[in-house]
């Protein structure tokens, strides 16, 4: 019982971290100098023969960094699709591969949805975004491309859904499903 305790108020620590940081960080005066940020940076994209931008610049973004056979990867690339689907319209969903060579991240894309974008990640990304440690980490950013959020680790759904409706702004009220 004590460690079920424990174990929600980790989590419910977690949600309240990055919703805080997603907050303070929308809020902070645009120019500081120890801003994140991926503006203008192209990566290639794994599905398409083309370089694109790794946020849309009409919608906030959640990134999803993943690599080869990372089960927990796989994992919250399924919760993303489903989001993807209820509530694309609001907020930009993309998943970056690294640790792999094109063609192994390319096999990988197998495990998650296609309509999903998919881009390969780059050293002057990962130096920009703040490095990745760890798979999957979730990143959040605005239109500019300014980081505002970053969570190393599987999110849960419960937190995935909260984050897209914070990011829509109350538009993207989704019901975690059963």
């Amino acid at each position: 019982m004590v460690v079920n305790s424990m174990l929600a108020l980790k989590a419910n620590f977690n949600c309240l971290v990055l919703l805080a940081t997603l907050v303070v960080s929308s809020t902070a005066s645009a120019d500081t100098n120890s801003e994140l940020s991926v503006a203008q940076i192209q990566l290639k994209d794994l599905r398409h023969n083309q370089s694109s931008l790794s946020y849309h610049t009409q919608k906030p973004t959640v990134l999803m960094f993943f690599q080869p056979e990372c089960s927990w990867c796989k994992k919250q690339g399924e919760i993303i699709a489903e989001l993807l689907h209820e509530c694309g319209d609001k907020v930009h969903f993309t998943l970056v591969g690294d640790k792999g060579s094109k063609s192994q991240l390319k096999r990988e894309l197998r495990h998650f949805s296609a309509e999903l974008p998919a881009l390969q990640n780059t050293k002057m990304f990962a130096r920009k975004s703040g490095g990745i440690k760890g798979f999957p980490t979730t990143l959040v950013l605005d239109t500019q491309g300014t980081v505002l959020a970053k969570r190393r680790g599987f999110t849960s759904e419960a937190l995935l859904r909260r984050l897209a409706n914070e990011l829509s702004n109350g538009e993207c009220a989704l019901q975690q499903s059963l």
